[in-house]
């Protein structure tokens, strides 16, 4: 596909999901985390990683992360 093509599609692309209220972001994971997220992927039989972490956020309650959630993380760095 011509570049010019491509950037047009990637455009309608944008358009398409910006209207559905949807926006792009970009994650920086372990490779065990993304390792994780291609298991769910996979098992799932979902189309993206992205959707991945939909599901994940679905069934997540916000109010229920607290500091020790995030001293969990800080642990794994370690």
């Amino acid at each position: 596909m011509p570049q010019k093509k491509m950037a047009e599609y990637a455009a309608q692309s944008r358009a398409r999901r910006r209207a559905l209220g949807m926006r792009s972001t970009e994650a920086v994971l372990y490779q065990r985390e993304i390792a994780i997220l291609d298991d769910i992927k996979d098992r799932l039989g979902l189309a993206s990683r992205s959707d991945a972490i939909r599901v994940l956020i679905a069934r997540t309650d916000p109010d229920a992360i607290t500091p020790v959630d995030v001293a969990k993380l800080e642990q794994s760095a370690a």
